[in-house]
């Protein structure tokens, strides 16, 4: 019967405490991207109904495609790298 053993690692002192700081500044991130997309929700909430008046109940326009543009591209890197498939396990 064979046992298969896990390899061991052995890392300075100082590695091991950059390494840490790396994977607790990418949950930081994570946190603060979830809450500025939740801020942008929030705020998307409150003029929802006067984006549908004044923009999609109206003749679109170059200005009415540039705002629609604008408006929504902040959401698009934020929702993007909250949805990448993680690369550490």
């Amino acid at each position: 019967m064979s046992t298969t053993t896990t390899p061991t690692i052995h890392l300075p002192p100082d590695v091991l405490k950059s390494l840490i700081e790396v994977f607790r500044n990418m949950g930081v991130a994570r946190y603060t991207s979830t809450a500025g997309l939740v801020a942008m929700l929030y705020d998307w909430f409150l003029t929802v109904e006067d984006e549908i008046e004044v923009i999609w109940r109206k003749r679109m326009t170059l200005t009415s495609v540039l705002y629609l543009i604008v408006s929504s591209s902040p959401a698009i890197p934020i929702i993007a790298m909250r949805h990448r498939p993680s690369t550490i396990c």
